[in-house]
């Protein structure tokens, strides 16, 4: 379809093709180990099943429920492994890691939205739990986890939003597209950081999740997407294929063989990375 929003490419997704299929050679995740976390319900299941259907030998999951983790877990053929635990627990989650050992991709699907308010009327708790696990919930598993990165190649990606929406058009989500916006600028710094690691921040597109419902959007007045297209696309997105990705923000729904075609443009300077619109930066 055509783009409903500005966009990168000509071509708009709603649902997988095969430039993104897990079963495509050049995805093939065989004797990986993928972590998940939010991997009990909506995206996160998805990429588990995505992972699992490119080979991946061993994918953990990572959520706060077991019953929906054991959902998840019933979905894969391959060794699968649930961790109770918040993202937030520091003490939890390097406990998790310590387990795990080496690993090849993660996939950091957990999140927060606030009830929607404006800032006046919010619940400071409320707002601030959008930062506790989307901002210290990222930082927590890059801490515990990066050590045990495989030093070859490993990838990380976090899911974002739609923070490139004008503010306007986002009024009452202030706390989680601020703490969004926030995650973007922490993958870039991964990125910078860590020579060896792919670190990328993805928006999964419009896709009928609870955080989808709680933000107050309106499934009739959206180009709803298949929940299996970011989950596709993150099999894609930490592939070889999306290495010049590295340290940017991007969209589940822009078509990747358009992607490929700019990636000498996109790596040349700061296109879909975080700043201030007209500041006039180049790279070096």
């Amino acid at each position: 379809m055509n783009p409903p929003f500005p966009s990168l490419t000509t071509v708009w997704h709603n649902a997988p093709y095969p430039a993104i299929s897990p079963q495509r050679p050049e995805l093939n995740a065989t004797g990986k180990t993928v972590i998940i976390t939010g991997a009990g319900s909506g995206i996160g299941q998805a990429t588990a099943v995505a992972f699992s259907k490119a080979g991946a030998a061993n994918i953990e999951l990572i959520g706060r429920t077991e019953a929906t983790l054991r959902t998840t877990q019933e979905q894969l053929k391959c060794n699968r492994t649930i961790h109770v635990a918040s993202v937030t627990d520091e003490a939890a989650m390097a406990d998790i890691a310590a387990k795990i050992g080496t690993w090849d991709i993660m996939i950091l699907a957990a999140g927060y939205i606030a009830p929607k308010s404006e800032m006046r009327n919010a619940s400071v708790d409320e707002w601030w739990q959008n930062f506790e696990t989307n901002v210290k919930g990222t930082m927590i598993a890059a801490k515990v986890f990066l050590p045990t990165a495989n030093p070859v190649r490993s990838a990380v990606v976090a899911l974002t939003a739609i923070v490139v929406f004008p503010t306007a058009r986002l009024i009452g989500n202030s706390g989680y597209i601020s703490s969004k916006l926030t995650l973007v600028k922490i993958m870039e710094f991964l990125a910078a950081e860590n020579p060896n690691v792919f670190a990328a921040a993805m928006h999964p597109g419009m896709v009928e999740t609870e955080i989808f419902r709680r933000s107050g959007a309106d499934p009739t007045k959206v180009p709803i997407d298949s929940v299996d297209l970011p989950a596709e696309f993150l099999v894609w997105l930490t592939s070889p294929e999306a290495e010049f990705l590295k340290g940017r923000y991007v969209m589940a729904n822009w078509d990747v063989d358009e992607l490929k075609a700019k990636a000498d443009h996109i790596k040349s300077g700061v296109l879909l990375t975080a700043g201030i619109n007209g500041w006039p930066f180049t790279p070096n």
